[in-house]
């Protein structure tokens, strides 16, 4: 499967929006995976990038950029955002991209990559529950499986914001947003690696 074969199954599959289609038709998911792995770039499927961390499967980030509700301009953090992907779709779909990353070889690498295709997002290296962040944010998205969302996460939303994260155990765990008045469930099963901080 190639870049646009992917697209249009994620279109026909996911009924993605025409913005989320865009955004994925303008990444090239290879350029962040190793080299090993980039004959794979296209397959919707989950690829390890080393220390523990997968480069997520394509239509389950296109489950959680549909279910971000996203408006151009809106400020977004990615907690563990990994090789930078999702950090690039959603540069791509307008609005403003902030990741953090525990481990700062993945840190470093994303940074290059997003640099190296002209890709407007910034990365943090640290652990996010002690990084003292400049802004509020409108969306914070996990990239990494919790076992409830954290205080410190909704403490950093803006006014009518939320978090989106894989909330559960190691085999399974369900998209929930939530907010500092409570959470809601998506009904969106999905798997994601423990999160590390």
């Amino acid at each position: 499967m190639d870049r646009g074969e992917l697209v249009e199954r994620l279109v026909r599959e996911q009924g993605i929006s025409p913005e989320i289609a865009v955004a994925f038709r303008a990444v090239p998911r290879e350029e962040f995976l190793p080299e090993w792995a980039r004959s794979q770039a296209y397959s919707d499927s989950a690829i390890a990038i080393g220390d523990g961390a997968t480069n997520s499967q394509p239509s389950m980030l296109a489950i959680m950029l549909q279910e971000l509700a996203l408006v151009p301009g809106m400020k977004v953090l990615e907690v563990g955002s990994g090789s930078g992907y999702l950090l690039a779709l959603l540069s791509c779909v307008g609005v403003e991209a902030t990741g953090v990353e525990v481990v700062r070889s993945l840190a470093e690498k994303s940074v290059e990559t997003l640099a190296r295709l002209d890709i407007e997002a910034r990365v943090i290296v640290g652990n996010a529950g002690v990084v003292r962040f400049a802004n509020l944010y409108d969306r914070v998205v996990f990239s990494a499986a919790i076992a409830a969302t954290p205080a410190w996460a909704t403490g950093l939303l803006a006014p009518g914001g939320f978090v989106l994260a894989p909330v559960g155990y190691e085999h399974q765990q369900e998209l929930v947003r939530a907010d500092g008045s409570g959470q809601t469930r998506t009904g969106r099963l999905c798997r994601f690696v423990r999160f590390v901080d």
